[in-house]
């Protein structure tokens, strides 16, 4: 069993190559080896956003903080938040989620 605090795994910028404007990674947990399983919390500034990218073992987005956009290779643009009734949030808020794939 491997415990750490966040400040054993400080924040780093996105790379400029997969993302646009601001983007913050804060690593949760990866498991050593050949284990695909890695999870992120993933803080997105108004206006960022990823580069367009595949996840051929699947990816599993939790949103724990403010509104975004996802979509897959197929299908619509899809609006994701937190809970569909938050008073005040919208465009030109942040949004946070920590992806594992």
């Amino acid at each position: 069993m491997e415990v750490t605090g966040a400040a054993e795994r400080p924040s780093a910028r996105g790379p400029a190559e997969r993302f646009t404007g601001e983007v913050w990674m804060d690593e949760i947990a990866s498991l050593p080896g050949p284990g695909p399983v890695r999870a992120l919390r993933v803080h997105f500034t108004p206006g960022a956003r990823t580069a367009w990218h595949a996840h051929p073992l699947g990816q599993v987005l939790h949103i724990i903080e403010g509104v975004g956009r996802v979509q897959g290779e197929t299908g619509p643009v899809r609006q994701v938040r937190v809970t569909p009734s938050w008073p005040g949030r919208g465009r030109g808020t942040g949004t946070a989620r920590p992806p594992t794939t």
